[in-house]
């Protein structure tokens, strides 16, 4: 008989070798933990990692980000000493934010479906002999709406990036920042208010659906449900397989970037985009230079331009022609930088970094590729080229969201009164709901304007104009959809016997007051109190 020793037992806590199977499948868990950097889903193509109720987005590392929303001022309309005082305001705001700070400029213009016309403009049948008339009022609105661009809601955005080390320090520097930026908007003339959380995502999520759709969202949803407040924005699919489009959904993308290459730009480049037709995003990433930094780089130039210069002026020597007889672009340049340094050193000017993005969005490649075309044209009328992001689709779209995220590396060198040039304001518009009237056409715009007196600060009102140039047709136009659409009363005076037949046809009574009516006035009724 063979007897067999057992083997001793090992001590807790020794190391065991583990079996390829084992390997395999810890090598796969840390795999997936790890990812391989790429989005495989469509909340990993939105490039953050959470917003909070205040309306702080933190982003990648240690950057946040806040989205200031503002409102149109009549640039176009004023004289030239308002305008330059817009422009020197506009340059003080770009002046006022340092290096850390990161400027994202957005102008958005989006097609909007609207339900009836009764809903827009508040005609709803009453059930009585007006009822003809408040349809055909609402037709002739509807006809005006359309011909202007009310379809469109163009909307203005300023979104600042700060690097912070948490939360609480990130708020407590955004505090100054808002109450600073808030002010600076106040002195154009311009209402401004910062985003909260969900109005950041209700943005978002406008943009991310251009085909139209309802948000819904609360707070107290993301607890219950386990979800983030990405699956509330986020579209239905991505696809970024072409390398000069994309689709967000049915929808179709393209991203593209303005190349400056004018030595001057008029002020009415950013509103001529905005006057486009079909969706568009116009993006300004704006970062400061370092003034120390921006004066040694303009002097490099300029050295490395004489340099050029030295250069060009011995081939010419050995040549045997005259060497002050130089190519014009070293004599343009030179001069042109120069004159940078000479801004830099003695004026209020400062250097900034500028990426400037278009994303346009249609329903199919056709309407996109025309869209795009109109843009370029603008593009061309200033001198610049508008040129399609190739390969860089996903980060164009990425940096065109208000997130103060660039990734497009595509910079152009500005000083501060050069950047200011791209002028966000055109003219302010007029179309409030409620018990709003209509009052015509904004000449600049062709939009309507819609107007509640009893909601503005001055509701008294008073019409000028020349002889045959439509006073009696406005408060004609007026009162009809008064009495169309509220419930007030309208008292005319009328020595001319010329409202009575529009008094009669809305039910109105005329009350007739001469030597040989029958209506009077009782002066012994009259209260003196």
């Amino acid at each position: 008989m063979q007897a067999k020793t057992a083997r001793p037992a090992k001590p807790a806590g020794a190391r065991r070798k583990l079996t390829r199977a084992e390997r395999k499948q810890i090598e796969a868990v840390v795999r997936q933990a790890k990812g391989d950097g790429k989005a495989h889903t469509v909340q990993d193509s939105i490039p953050f990692r959470n917003i909070f109720p205040d309306g702080l987005c933190r982003l990648d590392g240690g950057d946040f980000s806040k989205t200031i929303t503002y409102e149109d001022v009549n640039y176009r309309l004023a004289g030239p000493e308002d305008q330059r005082s817009i422009f020197e305001s506009l340059c003080d705001f770009y002046n006022g934010y340092d290096p850390t700070i990161g400027v994202q400029m957005t102008l958005s213009s989006r097609y909007v479906e609207h339900g009836p016309e009764e809903d827009l403009f508040g005609i709803r049948p009453q059930g009585d002999d007006l009822d003809p008339i408040r349809k055909d009022a609402a037709g002739i609105l509807r006809f005006q709406y359309e011909r202007g661009s009310n379809g469109y809601v163009k909307t203005k955005y300023v979104t600042l990036t700060i690097e912070a080390e948490n939360l609480a320090a990130a708020r407590a520097r955004f505090a100054r920042i808002e109450t600073d930026t808030l002010n600076r908007f106040k002195v154009m003339g311009a209402a401004a208010h910062v985003l909260d959380g969900k109005e950041r995502l209700e943005l978002l999520h406008g943009i991310l659906h251009p085909e139209g759709g309802k948000f819904a969202f609360d707070w107290d949803w993301l607890a219950p449900s386990g979800l983030s407040v990405k699956d509330f924005i986020a579209p239905s699919s991505f696809h970024f397989g072409e390398t000069r489009t994309f689709r967000i959904g049915e929808m179709y993308g393209a991203v593209s970037f303005l190349q400056i290459t004018a030595p001057e730009i008029h002020d009415r480049i950013l509103a001529e985009f905005m006057e486009t037709e079909g969706n568009i995003l116009v993006t300004m990433h704006i970062r400061r230079i370092n003034q120390h930094e921006g004066i040694k780089m303009v002097k490099r130039k300029i050295t490395d331009l004489d340099a050029m210069k030295i250069a060009e002026q011995k081939r010419a020597v050995r040549s045997g022609y005259d060497m002050d007889i130089l190519p014009s672009d070293l004599a343009t340049y030179g001069g042109a930088a120069k004159t940078i340094l000479q801004d830099l050193q003695s004026r209020n000017e400062r250097m900034f970094n500028l990426t400037f993005l278009v994303m346009h969005m249609a329903e199919t490649k056709q309407k996109l590729e025309i869209a795009v075309s109109q843009a370029a044209s603008v593009a061309q009328t200033y001198n610049c080229l508008l040129t399609r992001l190739d390969f860089q689709q996903e980060d164009g779209l990425v940096s065109s969201l208000p997130l103060g995220l660039n990734r497009i590396k595509i910079e152009r060198s500005l000083t501060t009164s050069a950047l200011a040039v791209f002028v966000p304001f055109v003219t302010q518009e007029l179309f409030m709901g409620g018990d709003a009237m209509y009052y015509g056409l904004n000449a600049l715009s062709n939009n309507m304007i819609l107007l509640d007196r009893k909601q503005s600060r001055s509701p008294n009102g008073l019409v000028f104009g020349t002889p045959g140039s439509g006073k009696s047709m406005s408060c004609k136009r007026e009162i009809t959809f008064i009495i169309l659409t509220t419930k007030d009363n309208v008292i005319i005076c009328d020595p001319e016997d010329e409202y009575s037949p529009l008094v009669r046809r809305l039910g109105g009574q005329v009350i007739r007051l001469s030597p040989s009516s029958t209506d009077y006035v009782n002066p012994l009724d009259i209260n003196l109190n």
